[in-house]
């Protein structure tokens, strides 16, 4: 069976999940991370309208591509946000890699993945998001069992992915469901929702399974790997004080007086909405 999706930066409203059901709408696919976030609030929205959710971690278009290190960082913080809005062990995170990935960046790629899943351990998987070259690259080498391939920079549609991005915002029948539902969307198709690692709704009963062959990849023993300081900047980020995603990166004498003025300074200064970038 193929299942019609949309994915969006903005936030579903009751009336708009309802309208996405009568479109014959069965999942949303939304961000983890940045201003246009899933809250716990639009989870319930979503949930009780009888649509699964397909989670995004996306703050930086390349991120992928600087590889382990920024992998287990963005892991920490895609976990913790997941862990905040109660999303069940088994979901799937996926990672976006949203630009014309060069074939230097492929091993990086890899690495990333790799490393976010030893963060997020036994309790969530690691998917990435990306364009055909990324989505090849990974099955082939076996590096990542949920797949989800855009529809940038990709010649066609590969059977290695479980989700697919078919539309943009722009093309004519994304355009029609933005008018319909009163959002702009991207359209995708997934034919097998639990496989692909959705968070399922309540009716469905929660979330799926983990993929067959990733207990070893996901064990805790696993988990233990993760970087020292990926609690501290996930924690740093939380707090308004950075948003970098360059955790190995020096500090200026520019940098760290921002940070500590945003501690220490007068309380409108700890107003930090502007981050450290």
């Amino acid at each position: 069976m193929t299942y019609q999706g949309v994915d969006t930066a903005a936030a579903i409203t009751a009336a708009q999940a309802e309208k996405l059901t009568a479109e014959g709408v069965s999942f949303v696919g939304r961000y983890l991370a940045g201003r246009w976030a899933l809250t716990s609030e639009e989870v319930s929205v979503l949930r009780s309208a009888g649509l699964a959710i397909l989670l995004c971690w996306e703050l930086d278009a390349e991120a992928m591509g600087r590889g382990a290190t920024q992998g287990a960082y963005d892991a920490a913080r895609a976990k913790s946000a997941a862990e905040a809005l109660g999303v069940p062990s088994g979901t799937c995170i996926y990672f976006a890699c949203d630009y014309n990935i060069p074939d230097r960046d492929l091993i990086q790629a890899e690495d990333y993945i790799k490393s976010a899943q030893t963060v997020l351990g036994a309790k969530y998987s690691a998917g990435a998001y990306g364009p055909l070259k990324l989505v090849e690259f990974l099955h082939d080498r076996g590096s990542c069992a949920r797949l989800w391939q855009c529809v940038a920079w990709s010649a066609y549609f590969s059977e290695d992915a479980g989700v697919w991005q078919y539309q943009w915002q722009g093309s004519p029948d994304a355009v029609a469901m933005a008018e319909k539902i009163g959002a702009a969307v991207d359209l995708d198709t997934c034919e097998d929702l639990a496989a692909a690692g959705l968070w399922m709704p309540e009716a469905a009963g929660g979330a799926s399974p983990a993929p067959a062959g990733t207990e070893e990849a996901t064990g805790d023993s696993q988990a233990e790997a993760a970087p020292w300081y990926a609690e501290a900047m996930a924690w740093a980020e939380a707090q308004g004080l950075i948003r970098d995603g360059r955790p190995n990166d020096y500090v200026t004498r520019a940098e760290l007086a921002t940070v500590l003025f945003r501690i220490f300074g007068p309380e409108d200064s700890k107003d930090h909405s502007g981050l450290l970038d």
